[in-house]
């Protein structure tokens, strides 16, 4: 049969590649400190290396710079709540939830610790006919965060195998 790699042979793989891209978009933003565009790179880096202040720090540079999508807002909100700044993340969000897509920025409510809210912004995302698998599934994450784990299997079910319902959940 064929060698498979190793659990860890497969994470240093993707710290080696995680700290390569980290070092290419710093040396982009050295080379061009003004570009938004290299602050978002930068700040992608980051986050995929699970260095969440610095990719917080990036992302907010890039929005001082010019860079307005709600995208690089979301981000920087998810980068404040691997940060542990639940009060920032929800300031971004706040200020953007006009601009960001529903489905995205209930699950963001939910992670930044306010599960209810996320269930009501998915809800009603679902309800104004956003009924998509992403949503549905962060709508069954955001129930499971909040603790009401009857509908988070209910709307989990709605898009994993029935035998596979018990794992999701679990993972969760």
């Amino acid at each position: 049969g064929k060698a498979r790699m190793s659990s860890t042979k497969v994470q240093a793989k993707e710290a080696k590649k995680s700290s390569k891209n980290v070092a290419l978009a710093e040396k982009a933003v050295m080379n061009d400190p003004n570009s938004a565009a290299y602050r978002v790179l930068l700040g992608e880096a980051y986050l995929d290396a699970g260095r969440f202040q610095s990719a917080a720090t990036s992302f907010g540079d890039a929005m001082r710079l010019g860079e307005t999508s709600p995208h690089t807002a979301l981000r920087l909100a998810l980068a404040h709540v691997g940060a542990g700044q639940q009060n920032q993340a929800l300031a971004v969000l706040d200020e953007w939830r006009d601009q960001i897509e529903p489905s995205d920025l209930g699950l963001a409510y939910s992670l930044a610790g306010q599960p209810s809210r996320g269930v009501y912004v998915l809800s009603a995302a679902l309800r104004e006919g956003d009924n998509t698998p992403k949503t549905r599934q962060n709508l069954a994450y955001a129930y499971a965060l909040a603790g009401d784990w009857a509908n988070a299997r209910l709307m989990a079910a709605q898009d994993v195998p029935a035998d596979k319902v018990g794992d999701r959940l679990l993972e969760w």
